[in-house]
């Protein structure tokens, strides 16, 4: 049996494993990466080799980015994430970025989840927590909205801050925000725990048996991957009919 901890609130948990966002990109989603093992970074590029997510720890600046290139300024994008960041965060954005079924459709209040747990929300789209420790602000400039998301930002320095550009589709914003507003704690090892803020969490100890710890993991790979390969093939319209002229 192992000590695991469910840390609440999950955005102040700290940022957990990496290998919950890479694993399933590389090992579920197809996408490959580049053996570079004497520096400290991690770089998965996409099947189609549009999208780029780069894990890397610069002091003073963002660790993971996420960048797209659509083929044109109006198409393509980009997403960052403080390297205290929850992964499950993080993860959330890669799992709707790689889920097979995309919609675009029009979502008329994207803060909704958050509504329906008690946080503040404005009609410009700014929301804080009920804590207080998450602000988020929506920045609109020349037609499109731009989002910049942090938590314990009145403090010196804050614990994380996100930042999706105005292109970002809106799946993958919805996605970040429902994740953020999900009340159900995150599991972190003892050794994730260790200089954590504790007078604002809530930690609750149990036991676990080691293999369900270490089955994590492989698990939700397997049911991205799954996913993935159940997903219903491309839409094709009718084959072009031909007219034969009369002799």
């Amino acid at each position: 049996m192992i000590d695991q901890a469910l840390v609440a609130p999950r955005y102040l948990a700290g940022p957990g494993d990496p290998a919950w966002v890479t694993v399933p990109l590389h090992q579920a989603s197809g996408w490959s990466h580049g053996h570079e093992p004497l520096l400290p970074r991690v770089v998965l590029s996409s099947p189609d080799q549009q999208t780029l997510l780069r894990l890397e720890p610069v002091p003073g600046d963002q660790w993971w980015r996420i960048t797209h290139n659509g083929g044109s300024p109006a198409t393509s994008w980009y997403a960052s994430f403080g390297s205290r960041t929850p992964v499950e965060l993080i993860a959330a954005v890669t799992d709707a970025l790689t889920d097979p079924v995309r919609t675009e459709r029009a979502m008329a209040d994207l803060l909704l989840p958050l509504r329906r747990r008690g946080w503040q929300t404005a009609p410009d789209g700014d929301f804080r927590s009920p804590d207080g420790v998450v602000e988020g602000e929506r920045l609109t400039l020349s037609g499109s909205a731009s989002w910049f998301i942090t938590a314990g930002r009145k403090e010196d320095v804050p614990v994380w801050a996100v930042r999706f550009d105005g292109r970002t589709p809106t799946r993958i914003v919805a996605a970040f925000i429902k994740a953020l507003a999900d009340p159900a704690p995150l599991r972190r090892t003892h050794e994730q725990t260790l200089g954590l803020s504790r007078h604002r969490l809530d930690l609750q100890w149990q036991q676990v048996p080691a293999e369900s710890l270490a089955s994590a993991l492989p698990d939700r790979v397997a049911r991205l991957a799954a996913r993935r390969h159940s997903a219903p093939p491309p839409a094709t319209g009718p084959a072009p009919q031909t007219r034969r002229r009369p002799r």
